[in-house]
């Protein structure tokens, strides 16, 4: 069974390494696509997996990733 979740982050807050490391689409299961919500721009982030454990486990590693990587408002501040 294959299992998926979305995630939508503020574009402006994706730090640009970051940003380029998902853009490349590495073979671990995401699908990155730019999108607006509600006149913002954002990046949707879809998590792919063949189990629900393994879409935790996906999920939980690139949440640590995101947050080592420093999300937020601050992200791309000179």
């Amino acid at each position: 069974m294959k299992v998926e979740k979305t995630i939508t982050l503020m574009a402006e807050y994706v730090p640009k390494l970051l940003n380029a490391w998902m853009q490349e689409n590495m073979p671990v299961g995401l699908r990155v696509l730019p999108g607006r919500w509600k006149g913002f721009r954002v990046v949707r982030v879809t998590i792919e997996a063949q189990n629900m454990e393994d879409l935790r486990a996906k999920i939980q590693a690139f949440n640590v990733m995101i947050e080592a990587q420093g999300y937020g408002p601050d992200a791309n501040k000179q």
